[in-house]
């Protein structure tokens, strides 16, 4: 068994619980947002029924994973990077390895660990809170019946949505806390190394995140795919 699950756990509950809020605030606002624009978009050719399956669909296999993925870069990509690079610099990496503690195996492989099992129930949770947010406005306020909307949303949305909301959540959680990790360590200098590090794992992880969804994207199955092949 792994002796370093303690770290593990540990970093599971800085990289998924504590993210968990802005998660949730992140989620109301982008499901209230899809829910107002396609309604509007819908009713201009009557077909408000399609907004429920089109929410989910768009939330399971895009917007999903990747908006969780940015949200965490933000919160615990930045700050795993500021930590390690603060470790760096005031040579407590070097600590560890004068006491015979592998570096990576202690600071490293937990949050990569943490960030490919959470990040995936991260943009679960995320996409259950905007799909609901999204039924508030387009029910509750735009005014389309609710069985209307979920038994779309229960039609359109399958095993194979969920296949791309896991996948790419795994994906990019281990790519975000990898880049976070392999700036953080490389930093070297003064404080202001740190502030460097903090930076480019932002725009490193952000860029990596989206090309990452483009190649999973082109690579995953489909469920056109598979109504082409039924039909």
């Amino acid at each position: 068994m792994w002796y370093r699950r303690g770290l593990f756990l540990k970093q599971c509950e800085a990289i998924g619980v504590s993210s968990s809020g802005i998660i949730l605030i992140a989620g109301s606002f982008m499901g209230a947002v899809l829910g107002y624009q396609f309604y509007v978009s819908f009713r201009l050719f009557n077909a408000e029924a399609l907004l429920g399956g089109t929410v989910g669909v768009s939330l399971f296999r895009e917007l999903g994973p990747v908006m969780t993925a940015i949200m965490v870069t933000g919160r615990a990509g930045a700050a795993m990077a500021a930590e390690i690079g603060s470790m760096r610099i005031s040579e407590q990496v070097d600590a560890l390895d004068v006491m015979a503690v592998d570096p990576i195996e202690f600071l490293v492989t937990p949050r990569v660990l943490a960030g490919f099992v959470m990040v995936p129930l991260l943009s679960i949770f995320f996409t259950a809170v905007a799909s609901i947010a999204a039924a508030l406005i387009g029910c509750g306020v735009m005014g389309l019946d609710s069985s209307i909307y979920w038994t779309q949303y229960a039609k359109m949305v399958d095993a194979i949505d969920l296949i791309h909301c896991t996948t790419k959540g795994a994906a990019f959680g281990t790519v975000l806390t990898l880049v976070g990790c392999f700036n953080g360590y490389r930093a070297h200098g003064g404080a202001s190394a740190v502030g460097l590090a903090t930076r480019n794992t932002v725009v490193a992880s952000c860029l990596s995140i989206l090309l990452m969804d483009y190649i999973l994207t082109s690579l995953l199955p489909f469920g056109a795919i598979r109504i082409k092949v039924e039909s």
